[in-house]
């Protein structure tokens, strides 16, 4: 099976990153907690922010990865 390309370039696409400063971290938090309809308890607010640090860093390391156009999917995943 063959993909049609895409117009977007990756080359483009900044990397991940997080906000440095603290207060628009807990911005960000509190305003990606509202578009999903929810409220972080306090209590939980260390664990979301080791969270969001950990998913960027997961991000960085898969757009980092070259994927050549003519790449296929493998049909069956082997280990």
């Amino acid at each position: 099976m063959k993909y049609e390309s895409n117009s977007l370039d990756t080359k483009k696409i900044p990397p991940p990153s997080l906000p440095a400063d603290p207060a628009a971290l807990e911005s960000f938090i509190d305003a990606g907690a509202a578009l999903n309809g929810l409220t972080v308890d306090p209590a939980y607010r260390t664990g979301v922010r080791i969270h969001l640090n950990a998913v960027t860093n997961a991000a960085k390391l898969v757009l980092a990865f070259k994927v050549e156009d003519e790449a296929e999917p493998g049909p069956v995943f082997k280990p």
